[in-house]
């Protein structure tokens, strides 16, 4: 983990402010697959990743700016895109994963586009800043506060070295399988990486990561 990430955050397991699973877990029947595909072995396959891999998928798509309102219909995109190309997945030895994250940023990046177009929030914001309920311990909210700041950080940040940081620091990827999953030169990476964390640090401290 970086210093703009640790050195700003409670100790915690996974710096994430993002829920690890929606309160609300689409299924496989919401997300529009079909029930039957070309043979059992292959919906079986299928329904595997999408049980091990939903999660993933939705906190991923919020981490890259998708709105919390937005978030499930953004799943089911992504599934119904990956079932539909399903035939085109080849296990590279990064699992699907990898490859789910390709369609997660090209769906993140349509979502962005369609809130610069159409900007307003149906509920006013408040899906964006609602949390879980929290517990009363001064710790918690210590590390609650810090966790969101760390959102509206990496909010500001350029989706591309976004991408780039969540991969790395979040999800604990090399640099090399960042570049197999992004298809961009293993020199952009890190260079992404590097800017990206100087990003991350000035965002923090403009939204109070220094105090």
């Amino acid at each position: 983990m970086t210093a703009a990430l640790s050195g700003h955050l409670p100790a915690v397991a996974n710096p994430d402010p993002i829920p690890a699973t929606p309160t609300s877990r689409p299924s496989l029947q919401a997300v529009a697959v079909p029930v039957r595909s070309e043979s059992d072995g292959r919906e079986s396959t299928f329904r595997a990743m999408y049980d091990a891999h939903v999660d993933f998928v939705w906190r991923n798509l919020r981490r890259l700016g998708v709105a919390e309102a937005d978030a499930e219909d953004r799943t089911q995109e992504v599934f119904v895109v990956a079932h539909r190309r399903f035939g085109e997945f080849v296990d590279r030895g990064h699992g699907p994963r990898a490859w789910l994250f390709q369609i997660v940023l090209r769906v993140a990046s349509d979502a962005r586009r369609h809130l610069r177009r159409h900007p307003e929030v149906p509920d006013g914001g408040v899906s964006l800043e609602r949390a879980s309920v929290e517990p009363h311990q001064t710790e918690a909210i210590a590390r609650r506060e810090a966790l969101t700041r760390l959102d509206s950080a990496l909010a500001s940040i350029d989706l591309g070295r976004r991408a780039v940081l969540v991969l790395h620091e979040i999800e604990e990827m090399t640099a090399r399988e960042i570049s197999q999953v992004l298809a961009i030169p293993l020199n952009t990476v890190y260079s992404r990486l590097r800017v990206g964390r100087i990003e991350l640090e000035q965002a923090l401290a403009r939204h109070g990561g220094d105090q």
